[in-house]
């Protein structure tokens, strides 16, 4: 009976590897102790190169070669239990900031990161449990905590841009980074992330569904200057089908389509746009198009135009 259990008890370096496998090829000092190595043991490993140092106390198996992932789990098995990616990084796993920050952003309530190269440790209120959360396996304050955390670190057109990239990626949620913003108060950025949130707020907190960054910086630049707050992606039935645009004012029976190349820089597209028109206008709409450079470069003229239409 015992031989049977020791033919089928996993050998440590077999638990490593399993433990790896799991974690994006990254195990920490005090894991690799769980599995059944002593630290000299551990340390021979390396030696020999089976293990690859990541940071102190923190080792790739089997190759240096990580990846992303792999190197926000080491940052965060360097800095301790309850640690969170956070701040740019944090953004940049969301979605919200396109490139990776140099040096990995961390808050927790172990300062022991601080001094680790490639690690940035947060010294700002630790996240509450309803701030953090796993994506894509990967512990990280929510995108509500994570755009306050911006707020003290970006310009305003960074924030402005990753408030709209989070309209359009559905993960604005106007409640959580108001309540955000109530336990961090006194906080640097506060109040230039309240004006950009402004145009977003609805009775019901219900943030307006966007397609496109175009469409997002659009709505607001809309509603900022007083104009009636439009219907968003909204399905018009013409001729018996329908057709789904981007903004649309039914007393005025307005329509304003925002022309980004992502979505209508194609030939599909240059032959589709103008048959739509044409059947919202038969249909008794009125139809405004307006490109990213109009948006970006022209926003006084092209917030002026819209006004002009729904006068």
């Amino acid at each position: 009976m015992s031989s049977l259990k020791n033919h089928t008890r996993k050998s440590p370096d077999r638990l490593v590897a399993e433990m790896a496998a799991s974690q994006e090829g990254v195990v920490s000092l005090d894991q690799l102790g769980d599995a059944g190595l002593a630290p000299r043991a551990s340390q021979h490993r390396a030696k020999v190169g089976r293990l690859h140092r990541v940071h102190r106390g923190v080792y790739a198996v089997g190759h240096a070669s990580i990846g992303r992932r792999g190197e926000l789990l080491a940052a965060l098995l360097a800095c301790g239990n309850g640690s969170v990616i956070s701040h740019v990084s944090a953004a940049n796993l969301w979605g919200l900031r396109d490139r990776a920050p140099t040096l990995i952003d961390v808050t927790g309530p172990d300062q022991r990161g601080r001094k680790i190269d490639g690690i940035r440790v947060h010294r700002c209120r630790i996240p509450g449990s309803e701030e953090v959360t796993a994506h894509d396996g990967i512990s990280s304050t929510t995108p509500s905590r994570t755009l306050v955390d911006l707020a003290g670190m970006l310009g305003r057109k960074s924030l402005l841009r990753a408030v709209e990239q989070a309209a359009v990626l559905r993960i604005l949620d106007i409640a959580m980074i108001d309540a955000a913003m109530d336990r961090g108060k006194g906080r640097r950025g506060m109040p230039l992330l309240r004006e950009i949130l402004d145009p977003w707020r609805t009775k019901d907190l219900i943030v307006p569904r966007v397609r496109s960054l175009l469409e997002a910086k659009l709505l607001p630049m809309v509603i900022a200057h007083g104009l009636p707050r439009p219907l968003c992606n909204h399905k018009l039935w013409v001729e018996g089908r329908a057709i789904e645009v981007d903004l649309f004012w039914p007393e005025q029976r307005l329509v304003v389509e925002s022309d980004g190349y992502a979505a209508h820089g194609t030939k599909a597209a240059f032959e589709r746009d103008p048959r739509r028109d044409q059947d919202l206008l038969l249909g008794g709409y009125r139809v405004a198009r307006f490109t990213w450079d109009q948006v970006e470069r022209e926003p006084g003229r092209t917030v002026a135009t819209i006004a002009q239409l729904l006068d």
